[in-house]
């Protein structure tokens, strides 16, 4: 057979022309269109395991003749000033004083004095408990599981605020204050602290004349126990309170969930696939840490994790990289494109409606309405790393459109740059007349399901009267959950004219940068199919 000739055949000069001209046809349409969701790569498993290093105590419990653990009373044997450094910590004090709060100078803040949207508030003024610590049980069951009356629910924000055995941390330093450390819900393998320490057995819920108190399970082998210490907290400990913040698995955070227990696949957080821990970044001094997000309170350190810290040297690749640096860098924080969605593997709470009850097959318990949802685009806002919009309980609240702020990050386009957030609210009780949310008690909806109350009895502790609801709401920084390079937002994720993951109008740009993109990449297309066309008329 012989070659066919002519403008049509498939090698012609015209042929290629139009090959050429469909493919740049296609990739207008793609430019113009934009994309959907950020494409993930298939789990696989880390060849790296986490360094762990084991601390064994064996001998020494052997001979101090040490039989059970009974907490730090146990530990400052050995480790007085260690204890110490605990107590004067935010995780156990629940509270540090911070200066990047927009219109105020330092200021208390923390879980122990703040209202926030997804408990109220763990204390009323930071002293009278609300939500520490009691044995919440089902007391009104649903229809159809009346077999579940009288199962454990909660024991209050104590299973994971404070590192506590139940007593309410103060910040004058006693003896009594120091043995209510517990030390091994950080340093061990498997005692567990939150919900699962109680749950499975590591720790008991006690009643005494104080009130309820936790203690370590006296059944609990104390050499079995001691060969398992850590000298360093390993991911998996701090996982099982802060996998669970918000009352369920990723409720709170959503790249901060079970799925990072355990092996971690990469497309779901590669650092923690590759073997590193926590602390690798989050580096502790004298058992203080601290952070550096818009929702995030401890600021006891001055080494706040960054990205810089690891990756000197960024985006080498000719071309790409050399418009990243230009164009990118300076406005767009890493984690913005690096971090292309959230709650990967567990459902995250978007919305959180305490005027409104549901049975959550998720806890098993009655909950406040929740909107979840999963795999979902960041929400993007300018930060500018300094400063933060937030609400000092329980000062008089200063509504916009009947909406309280939480916590905001505070930039633009002149200052700041932009980072991925989860954007939450919800539905609080409020005294409009003294201008303060109302704290709730929210053991009075899990249990029984009683919104009303659940809001008497926070005013009783307050003095103050609910006259209506208000929205809280919250701008959750993203700062875990970092894929593999080639999941990392590309040029057309971002610009376009219709569909694209940032809001430039909320931004502050208008059209204007998907405009320019699309007018920049029609004309480099014309050009080019210009050229190809001049090429063609040559050859004939």
């Amino acid at each position: 057979m012989t070659e066919r000739k002519g403008p049509f055949s498939p090698k012609s000069p015209f042929m290629i022309t139009i090959y050429v001209l469909v493919l740049l046809l296609l990739g207008i349409a793609y430019i113009l269109w934009g994309t959907g969701p950020a494409p993930t790569v298939a789990k696989r498993a880390s060849p790296y395991k986490p360094k762990v290093e084991i601390a064994d105590h064996s001998e020494v419990f052997k001979k101090f003749n040490i039989t059970r653990y009974e907490g730090s009373k146990t530990c400052m044997m050995c480790h007085e000033e260690e204890v110490k450094e605990v107590f004067h910590s935010a995780h156990y004090q629940m509270a540090n004083v911070v200066n990047d709060i927009e219109g105020k100078g330092e200021v208390l803040v923390g879980s122990k004095v703040m209202y926030n949207d997804f408990c109220g508030s763990i204390f009323w003024k930071g002293e009278t408990p609300v939500n520490w610590i009691g044995n919440a049980t089902l007391k009104v069951p649903p229809p159809g599981k009346e077999e579940l009356k009288g199962k454990f629910l909660a024991s209050g924000c104590s299973m994971c605020h404070g590192v506590s055995l139940g007593a309410i941390p103060k910040p004058e330093m006693t003896e009594e204050q120091l043995e209510n450390i517990d030390c091994l819900v950080c340093h061990h393998l498997e005692y567990k602290g939150g919900a699962a320490g109680v749950k499975k057995g590591y720790r008991k819920l006690v009643k005494t004349e104080q009130g309820f108190r936790y203690v370590p399970n006296p059944d609990l082998d104390a050499v079995d126990l001691a060969k398992k210490i850590t000298a360093k907290p390993t991911k998996d400990a701090c996982l099982w309170c802060h996998a669970y913040a918000g009352g369920g698995p990723g409720f709170k955070r959503p790249n901060i969930d079970p799925s990072l227990i355990g092996e971690v696949s990469e497309d779901i957080d590669v650092h923690l696939a590759r073997g590193m821990q926590c602390i690798d970044c989050h580096v502790f001094e004298d058992h203080k840490v601290a952070t550096k997000a818009v929702d995030t309170w401890h600021r006891q350190t001055d080494k706040a994790p960054t990205c810089e810290q690891c990756h000197e040297q960024r985006h080498t690749r000719p071309v790409i990289g050399w418009i990243i640096k230009t164009f990118h860098e300076e406005k767009i924080a890493c984690q913005t494109c690096h971090i292309p969605r959230i709650a990967k593997k567990f459902k995250t709470d978007l919305v959180r409606m305490w005027n409104v009850t549901e049975w959550n097959d998720i806890n098993h318990k009655w909950f406040a309405k929740l909107e979840m949802a999963g795999n979902i685009t960041p929400t993007y806002a300018w930060w500018n790393e300094r400063t933060r919009k937030a609400y000092v309980y329980p000062e008089k609240a200063q509504l916009k459109d009947g909406t309280l702020i939480y916590a905001a990050p505070v930039g633009s386009h002149e200052d700041g740059k932009i980072y991925p957030f989860k954007y939450h609210y919800a539905y609080i009780p409020f005294d409009s007349k003294a201008g303060i949310p109302v704290p709730t008690k929210v053991g009075a909806v899990f249990t029984a399901n009683k919104v009303d109350a659940m809001v008497k009895l926070g005013e009783k502790i307050s003095g103050l009267k609910a006259d209506s609801w208000i929205k809280l709401e919250r701008y959750m920084q993203v700062n875990h959950g970092v894929e593999p390079a080639e999941n990392a937002l590309w040029c057309t994720d971002c610009h376009g004219i219709w569909k694209t993951k940032l809001d430039y109008e909320k931004l502050g740009y208008g059209m204007y940068p998907k405009i320019a993109f699309t007018v920049v990449m029609l004309v480099v297309i014309a050009v080019v199919a210009g050229i190809l066309y001049i090429a063609w008329k040559k050859s004939k």
